[in-house]
């Protein structure tokens, strides 16, 4: 039985170089052999300093390559799809970077091509292995603090827009496909539910064509109103906010492997603050790790694709809302 699965980089992203690679470096069943450009010279050269030992001028070569067991595909969102699919055709197993895709549309085609296929899917969304989330999704399942009544996330930055694909409309950029994606994953995740309902408002201050802030409200049946905050021209943030009607939790930083959950229970001026010190593993590894090992021993993964559906029928309705002016409703079906 094979027990090291072997990855392909598509694209020379540097999500491929600087988190996935050191990642499989870690692993314990997962190795990446491979990376592919749109030029030889590229890929030579990114492969040589990164010490990969395989390297293709184009993104079909290394897909056909029989040595290949699995591809993760970091190419821009808009060509999530269609190399999502070659891969299936190809038989490879595809890790895809977020977001799975940028329609409801894409993402269906993309599922059944992967199950028609017998190859696996997933959506890479790392922050879901932080044990900062997993608590506060405990606490809230279990009722210790109450009931969600509010929640506020967001993921934040500043870069140049410079030769920069996140400012790039045919490449599907902007803040919210780029980063906020995160924010309305780590609502969804620790609320253990959909939204149904939400409005969002964007703004692109250099008419680059894309959202460079997006702020979004997400209405839930339980009752829950979360918003989401993102922005590629601001300090950097990414903290999660959950009101409860018997306390708070806050989580300074998403990303942060080591930091503190802050859990304040009780209301006014009676409340009884704990920090909370959680330790996770690097997340890249985790995912790498559960990944390799559902292809391993032929088992479904903890977050099935259906899951990046619906993380982008969210975003998706978002976009609506702010390009209409109006409340949407949620369709991931």
């Amino acid at each position: 039985m094979k027990k090291i699965i072997k990855y392909g980089l598509l694209s020379t992203a540097q999500i491929g170089i600087n988190a996935h690679l050191p990642a499989s470096i870690e692993s314990h069943n997962s190795e990446i052999i491979s990376i592919s450009s749109r030029g030889v010279e590229k890929a030579k050269l990114v492969a040589e300093k990164n010490k990969i030992n395989k390297y293709f001028g184009s993104y079909q070569e290394q897909i056909e390559d029989p040595e290949v067991d699995a591809i993760i595909n970091s190419l821009p969102n808009s060509m999530h799809c269609e190399w999502t699919i070659k891969c299936a055709e190809a038989g490879k197993h595809i890790l895809c970077e977020k977001p799975l895709a940028v329609t409801v549309e894409e993402c269906k085609k993309m599922i059944d091509a992967a199950n028609y296929n017998n190859v696996l899917l997933v959506e890479a969304f790392t922050h879901r292995w932080n044990h900062h989330l997993i608590t506060a999704k405990k606490i809230i399942k279990n009722g210790e603090l109450g009931s969600v009544v509010t929640t506020d996330s967001s993921l934040c930055f500043t870069t140049d827009p410079k030769n920069n694909i996140r400012f790039t409309p045919s490449l599907s950029g902007g803040a919210l496909w780029d980063a906020g994606c995160y924010a309305v994953y780590a609502t969804r995740f620790v609320l253990s539910e959909e939204p149904y309902l939400v409005s969002g408002s964007s703004f692109d201050f250099g008419d680059f064509g894309v959202d460079t802030t997006f702020k979004g409200v997400m209405e839930f049946k339980s009752g829950a109103i979360s918003t989401i905050t993102t922005s590629m021209n601001q300090p950097f943030r990414c903290h999660m906010n959950i009101d409860l009607t018997g306390g708070r939790i806050e989580i300074p930083n998403m990303f942060d492997d080591s930091g503190p959950i802050i859990i304040r229970k009780g209301t006014n001026d009676d409340s009884d603050e704990k920090v909370i010190e959680v330790e996770s593993k690097y997340r890249f590894v985790e995912q790498l790790n559960e990944f390799s090992n559902c292809i391993i021993n032929n088992i479904e993964p903890t977050f099935p694709p259906e899951d990046g559906l619906k993380n982008t029928a969210a975003i998706y309705a978002l976009y609506k809302s702010s390009s209409e002016n109006k409340k949407i409703i949620v369709k991931s079906s």
